[in-house]
């Protein structure tokens, strides 16, 4: 009896031990499921605010123009689009011309449009091409130009003094 008593004594010993162990078990698994509630609850709340940056390449033509416009000139931009800025880089050459301004237009593909923002433009010596930097030429995304651009409703200009309304043209695609 006694030896069952004890064997009981060791069944009743046993059972907080297993239970401790379970029960240490399940509070590891609640704190998973916290841990991972949690860092869901942290990606709602952190990444709307962290857009990933889009951009497109704009080949600048006087094919692109509107009218045409018969120029070697040509040009490469990149135009990224991280939240709520536009940033513009690139280059441009061979204009016929001196240069004379470089800007942002708002108007469709087969249209000209009304001007928005200049471009700061660093000119190579002879002034008939140059460098759009991105730390020059970033502008603020109101809402009404996030649309223009979502809908394609923009283009980049460069004019010459004998192409005064534009040399080159190249068309942003629509960037959400």
């Amino acid at each position: 009896m006694c030896n069952q008593r004890t064997e009981r004594c060791k069944m009743v010993n046993r059972r907080p031990e297993y239970s401790r162990r379970m029960r240490g078990d399940s509070v590891w698994a609640e704190s998973i499921h916290l841990l991972v509630a949690i860092l869901a609850l942290i990606s709602l709340i952190i990444l709307p605010g962290i857009v990933q940056a889009q951009s497109a390449e704009i080949i600048l033509a006087g094919y692109n123009h509107v009218p045409t416009v018969r120029t070697s000139a040509t040009g490469v931009v990149t135009v990224t689009v991280e939240a709520d800025t536009l940033i513009v880089e690139g280059q441009f050459r061979d204009l016929r011309g001196v240069y004379r301004s470089a800007s942002i237009h708002y108007g469709p593909p087969d249209e000209s449009g009304n001007r928005l923002f200049g471009l700061n433009v660093d000119l190579d010596e002879d002034r008939k091409g140059g460098m759009f930097s991105a730390e020059k030429n970033r502008f603020g995304l109101r809402p009404s130009l996030r649309e223009a651009l979502k809908a394609g409703n923009l283009y980049i200009s460069v004019a010459s003094n004998r192409h005064q309304r534009g040399e080159i043209r190249g068309q942003i695609p629509a960037v959400q």
